[in-house]
């Protein structure tokens, strides 16, 4: 094994535990570096087509008619050039979570195209700023909500307006996740803010480390935090997501942490 796959491995492992420990606690949001939270994260020089993206979520859910992949996918590509993420991976990602079903719901709770999560749906609100510095630092709540205002959506509402149930209440997640399957764009948008999120976060402990990582390497270790699971699940899902990348992408990509 290179010394840099144990790098990884080691800050993979250092980001598991600290994302254990702030499950635990629930009440600390991630605080990203501003440096980190407007790097642009972009994996894969070529940019996708909306044909090309409706065309493999056609392919995975046929049951869904041209006007609504070319919605999802024109929402994708809009949405990852705004935060700076590569669409690539994260029509991976959204393929992974729910084959690009809307309406899903896991046996654990998660809903929607991004499979939101409780969890999930906190830290993004932490870094919209529902918490104010609580939840986030000031600059990447300020990043995030001028990015969606000027290219998601002007007159955005954030989803705890939207709901009648207070922040308090043991319900007000449930009825955040039922605007997460009821509006597509919410759905990626959220699933984006939540993996810009953990890329800066990853790319924020490597460089306290000092360890040098490549964009792909960044993605990997952002996505066993994404999906949150214990062992080797975490691992398999960021290997998955790459390979769905993989079936999307018009060329053979190979990374090697793939093969470990």
């Amino acid at each position: 094994m290179k010394p840099t796959t144990y790098l990884v491995l080691a800050l993979a492992s250092f980001l598991a535990i600290n994302a254990s420990a702030k499950n635990s606690i629930f009440d600390k949001g991630y605080w990203l570096s501003p440096a980190s939270i407007v790097k642009d994260f972009t994996l894969l020089r070529m940019k996708p087509e909306i044909n090309q993206l409706s065309k493999h979520i056609k392919k995975i859910n046929s049951s869904l008619s041209k006007k609504e992949t070319d919605a999802i996918a024109t929402d994708i590509l809009e949405v990852c050039d705004c935060f700076k993420i590569d669409p690539w991976l994260f029509t991976g990602l959204i393929q992974k979570e729910s084959s690009f079903r809307q309406e899903v719901s896991s046996p654990t709770g998660a809903v929607g195209l991004t499979q939101f999560t409780s969890l999930g749906l906190k830290e993004v609100n932490d870094q919209l700023g529902m918490r104010g510095r609580k939840g986030a630092h000031f600059k990447s709540i300020s990043y995030f909500n001028s990015k969606i205002k000027e290219c998601v959506d002007p007159t955005w509402t954030h989803l705890w307006d939207k709901v009648s149930v207070k922040q308090d209440d043991p319900e007000f997640y449930n009825a955040l996740k039922t605007e997460i399957k009821n509006d597509i764009r919410v759905a990626i948008t959220y699933g984006a803010v939540l993996l810009k999120t953990y890329v800066a976060r990853v790319d924020d402990r490597a460089e306290d480390k000092k360890i040098k990582l490549q964009k792909s390497e960044i993605y990997y270790d952002a996505l066993q935090i994404y999906n949150g699971e214990e062992g080797d699940a975490k691992v398999n899902y960021a290997k998955k997501v790459f390979k769905n990348m993989n079936q999307v992408y018009p060329k053979d990509l190979n990374f090697p942490f793939l093969n470990n």
